[in-house]
């Protein structure tokens, strides 16, 4: 790597507010690292079944892709300030409630299965939601490139990081202390990011305003006819449903 390219990476994260928005965005993106291995762990202790711990993950994944366009459109009508804090919320305490049923062996698997679907539905795009962001935070196109490079590669990271420290709090003391440690990693990396004054939710106002009420671009990243957050990064930029 080249001496302008490490320049060019400095810069972006010296960008006014880039720096502790994106920190913000990974501690809560951690979340999505640690807790799929701490949930199959839990799932399989509190049931003695891979399946019912399989079923699960499985409803908590399928429930967070299909209603992915309702987070997207809620958080593009609202604004990140007012719908992602509720969202993290509703997804920390039922992360809690799964950590809580898991704690002890009996919790029957049907119960499992049923709450870890709704907190998937909960899971707050925090991915997207950074992605967005970039593009309202840098105005040079090789600076956004840039971004979207450390932004990739410090995801990537994250879900080899996170697994890692699940096994550890797995090992060291019991797997539901995984789901309830990416229970508080969501939440104060959401409230962090909803709270960073590049996530304004007049954000979307400005815009029309400066386009005449065209609606059609919001600067949230949100594309309105489906609901889908999607920043101006390149096409094949990875973009999850957190």
């Amino acid at each position: 790597m080249s001496s302008q390219q490490v320049a060019s990476y400095r810069a972006v994260l010296r960008t006014p507010l880039a720096g502790r928005t994106f920190i913000a965005a990974l501690v809560g993106r951690l979340s999505y690292g640690t807790v799929f291995l701490s949930l199959v762990l839990a799932c399989t202790q509190a049931t003695g079944s891979y399946a019912t711990a399989g079923g699960a993950i499985a409803l908590f994944g399928l429930a967070g892709s299909l209603l992915s366009p309702v987070r997207a459109r809620l958080i593009d009508r609202h604004g990140v300030r007012r719908a992602l804090p509720p969202m993290a919320v509703a997804y920390a305490l039922l992360l809690t409630l799964l950590a809580a049923l898991t704690w002890r062996p009996g919790t029957p698997g049907s119960l499992l299965w049923l709450v870890a679907g709704l907190t998937g539905a909960f899971a707050p795009p925090l991915g997207p939601i950074m992605r967005a962001l970039w593009s309202d935070l840098l105005a040079d196109g090789a600076l956004l490139q840039r971004a979207y490079s450390v932004d990739t590669v410090a995801e990537e990271l994250l879900y080899v990081a996170g697994p890692l420290i699940a096994g550890m709090l797995a090992g060291l003391a019991h797997p539901s202390l995984g789901v309830a440690a990416s229970a508080g990693l969501v939440t104060v990396g959401s409230l962090a990011l909803a709270s960073s004054p590049a996530a304004r939710s007049d954000a979307r106002e400005r815009s029309r305003q400066a386009e005449g009420a065209d609606v059609s671009r919001p600067s949230t990243g949100v594309r309105p006819e489906t609901g889908d957050i999607r920043s101006r990064a390149p096409p094949d930029s990875a973009c999850p449903f957190w």
